[in-house]
């Protein structure tokens, strides 16, 4: 169990680190060239589990590969589009915390799309998600709300706990046909033609190839952010349990804000007030 924790954590911590180290490779390089980069080197490190698997060519049969593709456009080009443009824009604390929402809003769509039975109380964790995500976007001001004033960047990461609550759903069907070790690796291949084609839209030299700053956070970001912890994340689930496992999701604001805090980045009551909401509700809409 304690093995189980560890892995959870380590997991958790690393995705708290990405709502920092993605500010600096976007200072020097377009978006969907630091996504085309990143995931990249994702695929180049998880493709021997894939390869090695004598089960892989199942994940890309016919049944399959229309979920996969559908799944790779949402989950990973979509979700990526909205979190790193929406972190060029917003505060790694702030960001972190909307973040923070996707399993309340998972559990929302999933009663909207599957007709998922919700209990009262996960309906109070719904809704105390949502009026904290308002709390933070609107950065607890009452005037900000009345003029509908909220910052671009926010408003644009309002939008990746909705794909991504859609890729959550879908994927538990294609995850009792395909392994997860082949299924993560698998949507990340699928991936890469639509990242690579809006980068080469993007890309207006190669300035950034030789700036430090651009390489270690994508290998950061793409080795261990991605690689690393979704192996240590999904090997902690199997072997603590989903309903367990998911409580620690909620380290990743946590470890954004204490990062924030370590670094003298500007930290506001809104974030400490609309973030305990959220947490709280995330943990009522995640009880069974």
């Amino acid at each position: 169990m304690q093995n189980a924790w560890l892995l959870l954590i380590v997991s958790a911590v690393l995705w708290g680190g990405v709502f920092h180290v993605i500010k600096y490779p976007l200072s020097v390089a377009p978006p969907f060239v630091v996504i085309f980069v990143r995931f990249a080197l994702t695929v180049l490190l998880l493709s021997p589990w894939l390869i090695a698997r004598h089960n892989y060519r199942r994940a890309f049969n016919r049944e399959n590969l229309g979920d996969l593709i559908f799944l790779a456009l949402v989950g990973i080009c979509a979700y990526n589009t909205f979190f790193t443009y929406g972190m060029a824009l917003s505060e790694p604390a702030t960001g972190s915390l909307i973040i923070a929402a996707n399993p309340a809003m998972t559990t929302f769509i999933s009663r909207l799309w599957k007709k998922e039975i919700i209990s009262p109380i996960r309906w109070v964790g719904i809704a105390l998600a949502f009026f904290g995500l308002v709390f933070i976007v609107f950065e607890g001001s009452a005037a900000n709300l009345g003029r509908l004033q909220l910052g671009a960047g926010n408003l644009i990461l309002l939008g990746a706990p909705f794909v991504w609550a859609i890729y959550s759903i879908k994927s538990r069907e294609v995850l009792q046909r395909v392994p997860t070790m082949v299924f993560t690796p698998a949507v990340l291949l699928l991936s890469l033609p639509l990242q690579g084609f809006a980068a080469l839209l993007q890309l207006d030299g190669f300035a950034w190839a030789g700036e430090a700053k651009f390489w270690w956070p994508v290998v950061f970001l793409g080795v261990m952010a991605t690689g690393v912890a979704y192996l240590c994340w999904n090997k902690g689930i199997e072997l603590l349990g989903a309903a367990r496992g998911s409580v620690f999701i909620n380290l990743i604001p946590v470890t954004a804000i204490v990062i924030s805090w370590v670094l003298g980045h500007p930290l506001h009551a809104f974030h400490f007030i609309g973030g305990s909401i959220v947490v709280l509700g995330v943990i009522l809409a995640s009880r069974k």
